[in-house]
């Protein structure tokens, strides 16, 4: 039976000495999204793959000399099921470039966790299981199975390309998609991309470490940037891409995903409706919330009682 780990990249952006850490490289140019808040997202992520996901070998928390706090988290750390990574181990012989608040740079240096296994799950620490997952949904053989969909290339879209000089030009936050769309433009796929959402992303180890190894300047680029910028690709879109060029890829639609954007605009009753749905809708098995830590008090208390529910037994 092949081993399937587990990568979450999380931070504790309440941390006073984290902030201070900020604060010190931030400059008046830097476009940066503070998130100083937190709303249990690394406890409900790494417990919801220890429930729907047991055949997980270990789970690797990726931050920035810190360490979460919950219920039983020790013991999974003593029984060798979590291990908590450190920038420090990762970006080990790239120490200059630390410290980064750049998730596209910590992305790029994933592969280089020790004791990682060779086909792994990435998560970013807002996404959730809520249902039962086999190893197949994720890995059929030497495969990936990739979840998205293919959209239009950037390079050749006049208004993105505009929007991208705009961004660039004017400091603003570097586009999610237009990322994913120069890791394709890096590896081949010149007219479309294929665009992922907030799920669980599988990766294949080897594949990244022979792309950096054939092209090493392309890892420095990536990850000299303390924050985002519109020069760097998404990592693991990149791995995607040269997975599909590969013929190492299975390609399967969104409908197993379930996406909450702007939680801080809802009421009670709308997510209620949104949790209700949700336990009616037996496909999804991928809950994403995005900035949970601005939801309003109800509501995120609402949210937690249902998470914690399905998290039981």
């Amino acid at each position: 039976m092949r081993s399937i780990d587990a990568v979450i990249t999380w931070v504790d952006g309440s941390d006073q000495e984290y902030k201070k850490k900020i604060e010190k490289h931030l400059t008046t140019s830097t476009n940066y999204k503070k998130q100083y808040l937190q709303a249990n997202e690394i406890e409900y992520c790494v417990k919801s793959i220890l429930k729907f996901a047991p055949f997980i070998r270990k789970i690797f928390i990726v931050t920035d000399n810190q360490k979460p706090s919950f219920s039983s988290l020790e013991n999974l750390i003593a029984s060798n099921k979590v291990k908590v990574v450190d920038h420090k181990e990762i970006f080990k012989g790239y120490e200059k470039y630390l410290p980064t608040f750049n998730i596209r740079s910590i992305d790029a240096v994933l592969h280089r966790i020790e004791d990682l296994s060779e086909m792994f799950v990435y998560f970013n620490d807002d996404v959730f299981l809520v249902d039962k997952i086999c190893e197949e949904d994720w890995f059929v053989k030497d495969k990936a199975v990739l979840m998205g969909k293919w959209a239009r290339s950037y390079s050749i879209n006049p208004l993105k390309v505009l929007s991208g000089k705009f961004k660039k030009i004017f400091g603003l936050r570097p586009s999610f998609n237009a990322s994913q769309s120069k890791a394709a433009n890096i590896s081949g796929f010149k007219k479309e991309y294929f665009k992922s959402y907030h799920a669980a992303r599988p990766q294949i180890k080897s594949v990244i470490k022979e792309f950096y190894h054939k092209n090493p300047e392309s890892l420095i680029d990536q990850i000299k940037y303390r924050f985002r910028n519109s020069e760097q690709f998404m990592p693991y879109s990149l791995c995607w891409h040269l997975l599909i060029k590969e013929n190492r890829a299975i390609i399967k639609g969104v409908k197993e995903l379930k996406e909450v954007k702007q939680i801080q605009n809802l009421n009670s009753n709308q997510i209620v409706s949104i949790l209700e749905k949700l336990d009616e809708k037996k496909e999804v098995k991928y809950l994403n919330i995005q900035d949970l830590n601005y939801a309003g008090k109800d509501v995120f208390m609402i949210f937690d009682k249902w998470m914690r529910k399905k998290l039981q037994g």
